[in-house]
């Protein structure tokens, strides 16, 4: 009785192995069989057949992103682009191997003419991929194209502190750094909002600070002739023909012996006295001696920007640290720093970029040039045009404008154009 039962166990045990092992044969052989069929649809341009035996072949393999990119191949000879589409993103959700299913996606939108469409694709899959380097690659591939924002200027400054200066006919206002309106263009005279959160103005004859709804919200007690922004809780200010600096509630923690100053920036200032510059620290205590021509200023006026500041004797410009000690070499003309990225500056008669350590990149024959952005272009000036490039000397936009200044983090920049200052922004930054 038991060797029958064993038999038995043993026979369905064989007849279940059978049929397990007959099964895992007889799939791939179906699936080998469906690519086979779509092939030979393909080979006759029957595509529509071909489309049936690749979504047959999805039964055995459903994770198959290869077999949706043949789908959506197909579904283009047929005419139908949605579906094209509708397959390739299939494709490109299945898996984490298939940068293939991307880039020929983004091409069809570049060939379509969609380029925004490219850019986000590419962007939404520039992570998570088995090889993210190749589509990030794509995606700069595409820099360069950029739209000019609404709104012309007589002027507009760099992006400093998330603001940016404009000037229409001879009054200032205030835009912020993507370019929407903060203050309107009354004033005679506007700085940047401070760390207060106050800007200077100056308006029929009369000085103060204004918040970012253009509320008039400080008024010194004492008559100044000019009003500085404040930073680090201290701010520059002008009184009988000097100056000197005051703190937020507008005490005095200098003399007002100086003829010009720069604001605070990083426990950095500079000050001139008897024509000279020098630069000072913490508290004011001098970091150098009154021996500099001039300092190198922003458009806001600041020159420590990183904690080093630009300045010159007679024709030579050199980098000074807070210690007050010089960093790098000596340059015919320099740049103020616009962000962490190096700055521009001139030696044996061509640009380099000058590192806050004082290492030297770059040495290209521009005419002129200014230093580089936080997103990495710089602009440069070539036969009378200003355009932009990268760190490696490329051209990203070519020389097409009369001045322009550098992009901020939100990919904006000023540029001036047939006499007329307007923003424009970048598709890819």
């Amino acid at each position: 009785m038991k060797k029958a039962v064993i038999a038995a166990v043993l026979l369905l045990w064989g007849t279940a192995l059978y049929t397990t092992v007959s099964t895992s044969v007889q799939k791939p052989l179906e699936y080998r069989k469906c690519l086979s069929e779509a092939k030979k649809f393909e080979k006759k341009e029957i595509y529509y057949d071909a489309i049936l035996s690749y979504q047959k072949a999805l039964e055995y393999q459903p994770d198959n992103w290869k077999l949706y990119l043949n789908i959506a191949d197909d579904c283009l000879f047929l005419g139908n682009e949605e579906a094209f589409e509708e397959n390739c993103m299939t494709a490109i959700q299945t898996g984490d191997g298939n940068e293939e299913a991307v880039f020929k996606l983004a091409d069809y939108y570049l060939e379509a003419e969609r380029r925004q469409d490219a850019i986000s694709l590419l962007r939404s899959q520039a992570s998570g991929k088995k090889n993210p380097e190749a589509i990030e690659a794509k995606l700069m591939s595409l820099a360069g194209e950029y739209q000019f924002m609404s709104g012309e200027f007589d002027g507009i400054t760099d992006t400093c502190g998330n603001y940016m200066k404009i000037k229409a006919g001879e009054v200032y206002g205030i835009l912020d750094a993507t370019g929407n309106q903060v203050i309107y263009p009354e004033y005679e005279k506007i700085g940047m909002f401070g760390s207060n959160g106050f800007a200077p103005v100056q308006k029929d004859g009369q000085r103060y600070y204004i918040d970012t709804g253009n509320y008039k919200r400080r008024v010194p007690d004492e008559s100044y002739e000019e009003l500085g922004v404040v930073n680090q809780g201290i701010l520059p200010a002008k009184k009988d023909g000097k100056w000197g600096y005051l703190n937020e509630d507008f005490q005095p923690v200098t003399e007002f012996i100086y003829e010009e100053v720069t604001p605070v920036l990083n426990g950095m200032a500079a000050v001139k006295k008897d024509g000279k510059w020098a630069v000072v620290g913490e508290n004011f205590k001098q970091l150098t001696e009154f021996g500099f021509d001039d300092v190198v200023r922003d458009d806001w006026g600041f020159c420590s920007r990183n904690g080093v500041v630009f300045g010159k004797t007679g024709q030579e410009y050199r980098l000074i640290n807070q210690e007050g000690m010089q960093v790098g070499g000596t340059y015919e003309e320099a740049r103020a720093f616009v962000s962490e990225q190096p700055a521009a500056v001139k030696k044996e008669g061509k640009w380099l970029f000058l590192s806050p350590d004082g290492k030297e990149t770059g040495g290209f024959p521009f005419e002129d040039a200014k230093s580089f952005s936080t997103i990495g272009y710089a602009s440069v000036r070539q036969n009378g045009q200003w355009g932009y490039i990268k760190m490696n000397g490329d051209f990203v936009i070519e020389p097409e404008f009369d001045s322009a200044k550098s992009f901020n983090s939100y990919g904006i920049a000023p540029v001036k154009k047939n006499g007329v200052w307007s923003l424009i922004k970048l598709d890819i930054y």
